[in-house]
């Protein structure tokens, strides 16, 4: 850290942040960083490391407040659905994914730990499915897919037939 005392560059600072992500030394800079700050006086939190950097998904930013975020719009969508009626399938769905979500997001846990828990994606994924999810729920009350047409009639199709043996591998049809 001494090193870096006569650093009062932020592109240099900002290179050295770089670095250390890269490295994963994330712990090894928010001491270095303290230790500089105290030293230099120069207030280096803005350069703090986050849990990541990117999303690795091109159009994905990091949301620094992804649970936070996650959390609000999770219960945004269990608040708008109640205008599908409580027994369509859509409607039962969709609660029971967002409760499902919302407990994880809900618990003391890291931000990794709830993306592994959930296994649907990163944090900012399940963002944008929320996002969707929104504005699907008002189109859905509209078209309301789950009122069946008076007089429509469901055909049934059933094929008793068995299914044939797979045939051995090497051999031709004849």
């Amino acid at each position: 850290a001494w090193l870096l005392l006569g650093w009062r560059s932020s592109v240099r600072m900002a290179l050295l942040q770089n670095a250390v992500k890269a490295s994963g030394l994330a712990r090894l800079w928010r001491g270095a960083a303290a230790s500089l700050t105290r030293a230099t006086g120069q207030d280096l939190a803005p350069l703090s490391v986050g849990y990541k950097t990117t999303t690795g998904i091109v159009g994905v930013e990091v949301d620094p407040q992804a649970p936070e975020t996650l959390r609000k719009m999770l219960k945004q969508i269990l608040r708008e659905v109640k205008v599908i009626p409580e027994n369509a399938q859509y409607r039962v769905s969709v609660e029971v994914m967002a409760n499902e979500r919302l407990e994880v997001v809900s618990k003391d846990i890291s931000p990794e730990q709830m993306e592994e828990e959930i296994g649907a994606g990163q944090l900012e994924e399940l963002i944008l499915q929320a996002k969707d999810e929104l504005s699907l729920i008002p189109k859905m009350a509209e078209w309301k897919p789950w009122v069946v047409p008076e007089g429509h009639k469901i055909k049934m199709v059933v094929d008793d037939a068995p299914i044939p043996p797979p045939e051995p591998e090497g051999e031709e049809k004849k």
